[in-house]
């Protein structure tokens, strides 16, 4: 029993030695087929594969397994900014660059571009402004335009453009006088529109309209419903000479029928170069005979008017008769003076 059981053992071994010499051959096959494969590749395929494609087995026993690994594993690390970090940067960028404009004396204004002004001067318009040397960013191109629009009626269309670092541009067109109405003493001038211009600068103005009162003025509408027309004109009287821009600021256009009518006799009598006005008899002209003719505001029966004052001054010279005027303002109620 003892035989038996020694040589039992010993079989065991024999065969664990066979399995680690058959695992040996195999590894050394694998081996040899490797260098043999390997052998008959070029030497570049070998070296690009070796740099580019070699991947360790895991289940390799090699313990320097784990530092093999493939450059391709490598990637740059990526910087993720949030959306506050960003928006805070920019925030403080802003400002930096806010305070180094505001310092910085590139920013004040020191002169202004004007462009479409005829009579009126740019001396005039820069002193209203009052800008010279003020910041760009505190200045409002809508009140820079109110202004101008406020202190010069003639002026219209007003645009004021900002740029940097400090450039000032206005843009306006103005109005060009077409008649002057003279009335006591004082002078306004009326666009061919029928607006109010105050007598500036130097003109050539063919047509004069000589009266002993202000013209009839055109409220808006809107301006009767928010004041009144007695409240407007009592603000025009009671302001007088130390707001002469008053007048302008309210009324701003002459009576459109009364505008009218000066201009369709003016187109009937070109040779007239002086119309009269008179609130009631209306309007007419210094006839070259020696008298005064006035036929009213209204216009429409001109024709019929005329033929009338030339059948009077008829009669009047058969009766050897000077008058000094002549009205038909009324077609049906004529009359004539003779002091």
């Amino acid at each position: 029993m003892k035989k038996k059981d020694h040589a039992e053992p010993l079989k065991r071994s024999d065969i664990l030695r066979q399995k680690r010499q058959e695992q040996q051959k195999e590894w050394l096959h694998t081996v040899d087929s490797r260098a043999e494969h390997m052998a008959a590749r070029p030497a570049s395929e070998a070296f690009d594969e070796n740099q580019h494609d070699f991947r360790p087995l895991r289940d390799e026993k090699n313990p320097l397994a784990h530092i093999a690994i493939d450059d391709k594993e490598y990637t740059t690390p990526k910087i993720h900014l949030s959306w506050r970090f960003l928006s805070a940067a920019i925030a403080l960028a802003s400002l930096l660059l806010l305070i180094s404009a505001w310092r910085s004396a590139d920013y004040h204004v020191t002169d202004v571009e004007i462009e479409g002004i005829n009579r009126v001067t740019k001396e005039e318009i820069t002193s209203v402004l009052n800008i010279d040397q003020q910041h760009i960013f505190m200045l409002s191109p809508l009140a820079l335009e109110q202004t101008i629009i406020k202190n010069f009626p003639e002026l219209y269309d007003v645009q004021v453009s900002l740029s940097f670092p400090a450039r000032v541009t206005v843009r306006v067109k103005e109005r060009q006088p077409y008649l002057i109405w003279n009335y006591q003493g004082k002078n306004l001038w009326i666009d061919a529109e029928g607006y109010l211009l105050p007598g500036r600068g130097s003109a050539d103005i063919a047509l004069i309209i000589e009266s002993n009162e202000k013209p009839p003025f055109y409220i808006p509408e809107e301006s009767i419903i928010l004041q009144g027309e007695k409240r407007l004109r009592k603000t025009v009287v009671a302001k007088g000479e130390n707001d002469t821009l008053a007048l302008f600021n309210i009324y701003q256009k002459i009576d459109p029928i009364t505008y009218q009518a000066i201009k369709e006799l003016n187109q009937l009598l070109p040779e007239q170069g002086t119309i009269l006005f008179d609130a009631r008899r209306g309007l007419g002209w210094n006839d070259a005979r020696g008298f005064q003719v006035y036929v009213g505001s209204d216009l429409q029966d001109i024709t019929a008017k005329m033929n009338m004052i030339e059948e009077i001054v008829k009669t009047l010279i058969k009766a050897a008769t000077a008058p000094t005027l002549i009205s038909v303002e009324q077609i049906n109620a004529p009359y004539y003076r003779l002091d």
